[in-house]
């Protein structure tokens, strides 16, 4: 009778071994799913990142570009003021002619 209740406990054993190993292949999966949604979050916002530091060049260089626009605008009235006087100077000079 001994060999029965071994065989018993041995059955019992085995099936426990059976859940336990069907649990953790079960967690195991949930870890993997869970752990690749997390490095996909993860790379979004490194992208994300990625976007606001081009949005960030892109406006630094539009600053500039704007800047640069603004001095020329100043050099073209300067230049056109100065056009204005020499047209004056040659219109005065043709005058005494």
């Amino acid at each position: 009778m001994a060999k029965k209740e071994d065989d018993s406990q041995d059955s019992a054993k085995d099936a426990d071994l059976q859940d336990a190993s069907t649990r953790l292949g079960a967690a195991l999966d949930l870890l993997d799913t869970r752990t690749a949604a997390l490095l996909t979050q993860m790379k979004n916002a490194r992208d994300a990142g990625d976007v606001d530091e081009d949005r960030a060049r892109l406006a630094a260089e539009l600053d500039a570009a704007q800047a640069r626009a603004d001095a020329l605008e100043i050099a073209a009235k300067e230049a056109g003021a100065a056009l204005d006087l020499a047209i004056s100077e040659v219109r005065s000079a043709l005058g005494d002619v």
